[in-house]
């Protein structure tokens, strides 16, 4: 029991981070990622035409809002890395707080990535794009299809006990929503860099200077976020290894 939690503990941490990193957008989360995963779960098992189609549906439903959610998060982004170099234009950016500074940094940073983690969503190319592709998907696509969504199916030694249903993965949760996750916390970022450049004149003018340890955060900052992408990368290298075919 205690090594089975020990073992759990990082999903559990991960489901965590979700729930607090989604909250200022919830309810986009929910309709483009957690409502059409979890619908996808339900129908994970393929016991007949019926059942067949009504999975076909549920991973094309999947692919075409997701399909959506990119095209949006794709303009936001790139928007919102306009606003930031805009912003260091300004004459008095050079004069502004420094908080300031590093909030646009890291703003910069968040629409940047958020434009790179795209590219990860490739892995919709192994999903339907309508109901029609019911034929041509067989067992063996359906199963790579849910793999991109659901957790490793547990092997079960005794025949006459059913297997349970997978589970959703809270990794494959994670990278499925990160493109939103980067564009929003860019704007977030952005605003509240702003409304403190707006009370500059508030502070000390020495304030102004960007000091050793606040470049230092400022770099660690965006360091995060290069780490990241580098772990959605592994993760979807994993997971397209079991998908290609």
């Amino acid at each position: 029991m205690i090594i089975a939690k020990i073992q759990n503990l990082p999903e559990a941490i991960l489901n965590l981070l979700l729930q607090i990193l989604t909250s200022s957008y919830s309810g986009s989360y929910a309709y483009h990622t957690v409502n059409p995963i979890e619908n996808i779960r339900k129908h994970q098992e393929v016991q007949g035409d019926k059942s067949r189609l009504e999975l076909v549906k549920a991973l094309a439903r999947f692919r075409n809002t997701k399909d959506e959610e990119l095209s949006f998060v794709s303009k936001a982004a790139t928007l919102s890395g306009a606003a930031v170099i805009g912003v260091f234009s300004w004459p008095t950016a050079e004069k502004t707080i420094w908080a300031a500074k590093l909030l646009w940094n890291w703003s910069l940073f968040l629409s940047t990535f958020s434009l790179i983690s795209s590219a990860h969503q490739r892995l919709l190319r192994h999903l339907p794009k309508s109901e029609e592709d019911v034929a041509v998907f067989t067992d063996t696509k359906l199963q790579l299809a849910l793999n991109l969504f659901l957790k490793p199916a547990v092997d079960v030694t005794d025949l006459d006990v059913e297997p349970p249903l997978r589970p959703v993965s809270s990794r494959m949760l994670w990278i499925w929503q990160c493109p939103m996750m980067l564009m929003s916390y860019s704007w977030v970022l952005f605003l509240v860099g702003y409304a403190v450049h707006l009370l500059t004149p508030v502070f000390d003018p020495s304030q102004a200077d960007m000091s050793f340890k606040i470049a230092i955060i400022t770099i660690s900052g965006c360091a995060l976020v290069v780490v990241n992408f580098i772990f959605c990368a592994s993760v979807c290298q994993n997971r397209l290894r079991h998908v290609e075919y």
